[in-house]
């Protein structure tokens, strides 16, 4: 009995995972000796559904699926204080990233379309005008994810107090604003969208 469980157990692993992971960008994946120092100093570990230190384990494991539905990556905020405090030099921040794309490519097998709503959408916005336009992503972010209109309409009218005061204290301005240099920024995506490719 115990064999069979087993069996099933490694079944659902995926070993080449981790390559795809470290091919697509996260390097020293292999490095992790799971201090959990990345965990104990992210400033996000509390909304995410694994910390930092399950995300490596299960990438090394094979768990293709749990990852790819987590929204850990998604809530990871890139500032980079894992991947600056690892002692094993493994690029965390880079491995999230790494996650997301792979996510994001192949969209239809995933579970956490909020996370790939946001992120698309966060990608497309600042594509188009070089900067983030925060009332633009709330509504583009919403919209496409795969909720129900009803629940779209929810979160949009429970949001509304928070973005109405956004807006008093001038957090951000009342409609979009494209910045001078837009090619540049457009060059920048241009090129990471090359160098995806040619993984």
């Amino acid at each position: 009995m115990e064999d069979s469980h087993n069996k099933a157990a490694i079944k659902g692993l995926d070993p080449e995972f981790k390559f795809e992971v470290i091919q697509a960008g996260g390097e020293g994946l292999s490095a992790c000796y799971q201090c959990g120092t990345c965990t104990g100093g992210c400033p996000s570990v509390e909304d995410m559904d694994y910390t930092p230190r399950q995300i490596i384990r299960m990438v090394a494991f094979g768990m293709r699926e749990k990852v790819l539905n987590a929204t850990t990556p998604f809530i990871c905020a890139s500032c980079y204080l894992c991947q600056m405090r690892c002692p094993r030099d493994v690029k965390i921040t880079d491995v999230m990233a790494a996650i997301k794309s792979i996510s994001i490519k192949y969209s239809n097998s995933s579970g956490n379309t909020k996370g790939q709503a946001f992120y698309t959408s966060f990608n497309e916005i600042v594509y188009n005008l070089g900067r983030l336009f925060e009332p633009m992503l709330m509504l583009k972010a919403t919209f496409r994810s795969k909720e129900s209109f009803g629940n779209k309409i929810k979160y949009l009218i429970k949001s509304a107090p928070l973005g109405i005061e956004f807006i008093k204290h001038r957090k951000f301005p009342l409609k979009p604003q494209k910045v001078e240099s837009i090619e540049e920024v457009r060059k920048i995506y241009e090129n990471v969208r090359r160098m995806e490719a040619e993984k």
